[in-house]
C-alpha cells in the first residue's frame, strides 16, 4: 500500500518529518508530492522545488528513513480546481491512500473517491511554516521547529537573507 503526502514543504519541519513517519508505519511507501511547484522567491514560497526535495531527501538520510520506500516528487498547482484529481492521478505514481488535514484537499479529492486519512499532527501552531518563515525572517528560534537537515540546508543557500530580503521588499510577484 503506498500514502500519498501533500503539502507547500516552505519549509519542511519537524511536523512533516512525523507525519512521515506515520504513514510509513501504516503503508508500504510513500509519495511525498511538493505543490506549487512553480512557484519560488516569493513570501509564500521563498524555496525553489529542486531545494525543498533537497530539503526533504536530506531529512530522510539523518533520520535513517529508507529511501527505497519513499518518493518526492513536485507537482505544479492547477488552474482548473475540478480537474486536480485526475492531475494528481496522471502525474504521480499509483497511491492508494491521501492524508490530509485540510477540509479542502479532504473535499475534493473524497469527491473523486480517493480515500483521505486525517493524520495525527504534531501541534499545528507551534509546527507551521507561515510562523517558521516568520520566525526566520525575524531573527526568533526557528531552528528548533526544524530537522537539523534542513536547518543546515537553508543556512547553506544563504535562505535567511532570501527570506529576509523578500519580507521586506515592496515587490509582490503574483501568484494564480
Amino acid at each position: 500500500m503506498r500514502g500519498l503526502m501533500m503539502g507547500r514543504f516552505q519549509p519542511f519541519h519537524l511536523g512533516h518529518l512525523e507525519l512521515v513517519k506515520q504513514i510509513l508505519n501504516e503503508c508500504d511507501e510513500i509519495i511525498i508530492a511538493l505543490t506549487g511547484s512553480q512557484f519560488n522567491y516569493i513570501e509564500k514560497d521563498p524555496f525553489t522545488s529542486g531545494e525543498r526535495i533537497e530539503m526533504i531527501h536530506q531529512t530522510l538520510k539523518e533520520n535513517n528513513i529508507d529511501l527505497d520506500r519513499c518518493y518526492i516528487i513536485a507537482v505544479e498547482n492547477q488552474f482548473n480546481v475540478a480537474t486536480w484529481a485526475s492531475y494528481l492521478k496522471s502525474s504521480l505514481p499509483h497511491f492508494d491512500k491521501v492524508y490530509s488535514g485540510n477540509d479542502y484537499v479532504i473535499m475534493l479529492l473524497g469527491d473523486f473517491g480517493y480515500e483521505v486519512v486525517s493524520p495525527k499532527f504534531l501541534d499545528r501552531t507551534q509546527y507551521n511554516a507561515t510562523k517558521i518563515r516568520q520566525m526566520i525572517g525575524n531573527d526568533k528560534e526557528w531552528e528548533k521547529l526544524v530537522p537539523s537537515a534542513v536547518s543546515k540546508f537553508i543556512k547553506n543557500i544563504n535562505g535567511v537573507k532570501r527570506i529576509k530580503t523578500i519580507l521586506k521588499t515592496d515587490t509582490k510577484p503574483q501568484e494564480f
